[in-house]
């Protein structure tokens, strides 16, 4: 279809618990958001197919606009006709239904392991085990400190199948280097295709030393499928994630994506690729930060995942952990992040049995929405949890990318996405979870993805650029502020720093912010204004040198400019009263007046 024909565009974002559409338009020239709406996604039983979901929104939106879109039999009228009625183009963005259960073999756990764990982390995948040539036997009862020596050969193959991987990534060895070691690697893992307990055979990925390619490909010969990419780790110093990442992407489409029931149907709907919503994602945050020049990081925080892209001068990077989401994968996530860390954003008392089984509930229906203050306090709580996790996993991924000597990175531009985030009450809820969630310091926009359409703008921008870009500039974003954030730790109740603004119409405010608070000044969107910031001499607002000031415009938002002085890296009072006093008094800062549950 000719990019010029494409005048309106309906995109999908089929999610694990919401689906969402969008109907992008021509207005006196220019692409613009006409209407949006959302239904539940219908992948899982009673329905058990994704279009009746879509349908239900897009006839909603139908009803918005007061046009045809479908046709009464559920089929797109395309392409739009002289009356308006049907669309130029639909297209489609998915992340519903499980990931890709994957396990990984490799030499060394902190290396060649390291890498393929990245490479992975890219698209909607579960590590179900890892294995490497240094993993030990657990230490046996009674003997703290000591370990059970090298796992046996069955220990490796029972380790290998467990939690019944569809694809197995082996990696190790550096190009050139020797390639026995992985050969015999190559060789434990077909000895565990051999047994019977594998309900199928995975595919084998091999991404390791280029040398011994051949010898893994006679060592698997007929037990598996197989496939090879370059090493991801040609050499001890540099990484090559994109072929593996292609590779698995590739599979998870293939096995998973393209499962889910009514998949087949959207291929009649639009004769473009249906693209995983993580990949989508990424590319918005990439073009934001390529085409203005941003360090930007974007988190999404779903019900099954959670994804973090950024993109730098000097990188691009993304994450998608499918266990670490707000709903259907919660209960993966409460096996990784100990109780006391959610219960540390709770400004109220709550017993640890009472939290897991609130927890434990909402793992059970991942689509319901909080009907309470403590309920929406305990997701927003869950969802800091998931971007720090992710957001920790991102950052040590850093160390091979960015330049030496670099330090804390800083970001111009945060975007929040995701129902927990977009849908809370009020903006100070998303505000205060990105800031703990991230943590930027510095200066810092900050902005929510109001329209849900993050995930589709990717796609969108594969078949008609321009409405992206039209789009992202004009409707997709809903800017909340500037975020004035402080590096270094003082005294509670000490002076962090003292600034001056100076607004466009001649008015001017001078003040300080004492360490341990949040402080919020007026600005409204669009308004702009000279601010000057002093900081003590303990803090760093990111030119290299504590207590060195600057001069920043700054443009205002939502909730105008967020002065937050409670320190990076983020302390929380051990004592639990104080804890919960200052966590009410950060949220009343930031608008929400009934944080007092």
């Amino acid at each position: 279809m000719a990019e010029t024909t494409i005048n309106s565009i309906l995109a999908i974002d089929c999610g694990s618990t919401a689906t969402t559409v969008a109907l992008i338009e021509q207005v006196n020239g220019a692409y613009r958001l006409t209407a949006t709406s959302q239904a539940l996604s219908t992948h899982a039983p009673p329905w058990q197919d994704i279009t009746v979901g879509m349908l239900e929104a897009i006839r909603q939106i139908e009803k918005t606009v007061g046009r045809v879109l479908f046709n009464s039999g559920g089929w797109p009228l395309m392409p739009q006709n002289t009356n308006r009625q049907g669309i130029d183009a639909v297209i489609i963005v998915a992340s519903a239904g499980p990931p890709l259960p994957v396990a990984l073999a490799g030499l060394m756990k902190n290396i060649s392991l390291t890498s393929a764990r990245r490479a992975t982390a890219t698209t909607y995948a579960a590590v179900t085990s890892e294995l490497s040539l240094d993993t030990e036997q657990p230490a046996a009862p009674n003997t703290p400190g000591r370990n059970g020596g090298p796992l046996s050969p069955e220990a490796q193959m029972q380790l290998l199948q467990a939690g019944q991987p569809e694809a197995i990534i082996l990696v190790g060895g550096v190009d050139g280097g020797a390639a026995q070691p992985v050969i015999d690697l190559a060789r434990i893992v077909a000895m565990a295709l051999r047994l019977p307990t594998l309900s199928e055979k995975p595919i084998v990925l091999y991404a390791g030393n280029s040398q011994a390619r051949e010898a893994v490909a006679d060592i698997f010969g007929p037990l598996a499928p197989q496939r090879a990419v370059p090493n991801v780790r040609p050499n001890l110093t540099t990484e090559n994630l994109a072929p593996l990442q292609m590779e698995l992407e590739s599979l998870y489409v293939q096995r998973k994506m393209s499962q889910l029931p009514g998949f087949q149907k959207l291929g009649t709907w639009s004769p473009y690729p249906v693209l995983p919503a993580s990949k989508s994602f990424e590319k918005v945050m990439a073009y934001l930060g390529q085409h203005n020049g941003l360090n930007v990081i974007g988190a999404n925080i779903g019900s099954g995942a959670t994804v973090v892209a950024a993109q730098t001068d000097a990188f691009q990077t993304s994450m998608v952990r499918s266990d670490a989401g707000v709903g259907h994968s919660l209960t993966a996530l409460l096996k990784m992040v100990p109780l006391e860390k959610f219960q540390r954003w709770l400004p109220f008392e709550l017993p640890p049995e009472a939290l897991h089984n609130q927890l434990l509930n909402k793992s059970l229906h991942p689509a319901s929405l909080p009907d309470t203050e403590e309920g929406l306090l305990l997701e927003q709580a869950v969802a800091r949890e998931a971007l720090r996790l992710v957001v920790e996993q991102v950052q040590a991924g850093w160390s091979l990318q960015q330049p030496a000597g670099r330090g804390q990175l800083q970001w111009n531009l945060i975007i929040g996405a995701g129902r927990t985030l977009t849908q809370a009450p009020q903006p100070g809820y998303a505000a205060l979870t990105l800031l703990d969630g991230i943590e930027p310091w510095g200066v810092t926009n900050l902005a929510l993805d109001r329209a849900g359409l993050a995930n589709m703008l990717g796609a969108i921008a594969a078949v008609q650029p321009m409405a992206a870009v039209e789009v992202t500039a004009h409707d997709a974003f809903l800017n909340l502020g500037t975020v004035i954030a402080p590096w270094g730790h003082g005294t509670p109740g000490k002076t962090a720093l003292k600034f001056k603004i100076n607004y466009a119409n001649g008015e001017q405010l001078e003040t300080e912010v004492a360490y341990g608070s949040i402080r919020v000044i007026t600005l409204p969107p669009g308004e702009k204004a000279a601010l000057e910031i002093r900081p003590s001499r303990h803090f760093d607002i990111g030119l290299g040198q504590p207590g060195r000031g600057v001069l920043a415009e700054v443009e205002g938002g939502l909730l105008g400019i967020i002065i937050d002085a409670r320190g990076r890296p983020l302390r929380l009072p051990k004592d639990e009263a104080r804890r919960q006093e200052q966590l009410r008094r950060w949220l009343e800062e930031l608008g929400v007046s009934h944080a007092t549950a």
